[in-house]
């Protein structure tokens, strides 16, 4: 960008060529385009490119809940930002070496309490009920942590349960089929959040037979 202030050519504007010229507080404004835009389509570019834009696709279904999923280490980063990175090289799995997204890979949270133990799993008309044992990490819950459950269906219909595990270390949690509409689950998960909301465990991905 340059600056041009000549009192024979008075005030400029629009473009020409590869230039753009504009009056700012008397002065006039010269900005330069690039005559040939840079887009290389390496491998390794477009790689990177399929990654980001299936994780970007995610991001907009299951956003609700990954603003709970990732509260360790988030200063100055956002959630989105933080689902990105945590799955960007572990997520996904090259066919025909095209990077392709592999829900039982993907976390959506990500933190330092130990991971949920899945017990058992079971779906019926109503829903999916999901049995856990946190007993793990007994000594790093209290009674005001709760259990996260979330499943996505093909839809892209979003549902989430928020339970409190109070002194129990094993329990079930419910997701509930709204309406029976399309009840074909595309990926199903569980975490723990800290009752203050600093501190997650990793999610779980929870394999749903139907």
């Amino acid at each position: 960008m340059s600056i041009a202030q000549n009192p024979l050519l008075g005030p400029m504007k629009k473009s020409m060529g590869n230039f753009t010229v504009y009056t700012l507080n008397g002065m006039n404004i010269v900005r330069s385009k690039a005559f040939k835009i840079k887009d290389p389509k390496s491998k390794k570019q477009l790689n990177v490119r399929a990654r980001i834009t299936a994780l970007g696709k995610e991001y907009r279904y299951l956003s609700p809940i990954l603003s709970l999923g990732f509260p360790e280490n988030s200063e100055h980063k956002s959630p989105q930002n933080m689902f990105v990175a945590a799955n960007f090289s572990t997520a996904f799995e090259l066919m025909d070496e095209v990077p392709v997204l592999r829900y039982p890979l993907m976390v959506i949270a990500k933190g330092s309490l130990p991971e949920v133990v899945v017990t058992d799993v079971a779906m019926d008309s109503q829903g999916i009920t999901i049995g856990y044992d946190v007993s793990a990490m007994f000594t790093d819950i209290t009674a005001t942590d709760e259990i996260i459950a979330c499943m996505m269906l093909k839809s892209y219909s979003l549902q989430i349960v928020r339970q409190i595990l109070g002194f129990g270390t094993t329990g079930t949690v419910f997701l509930k089929f709204k309406d029976k509409e399309d009840e074909e689950v595309a990926c199903c998960y569980v975490f723990v959040r800290s009752g203050d909301g600093t501190k997650t465990s990793n999610s779980v991905f929870v394999e749903v037979k139907e």
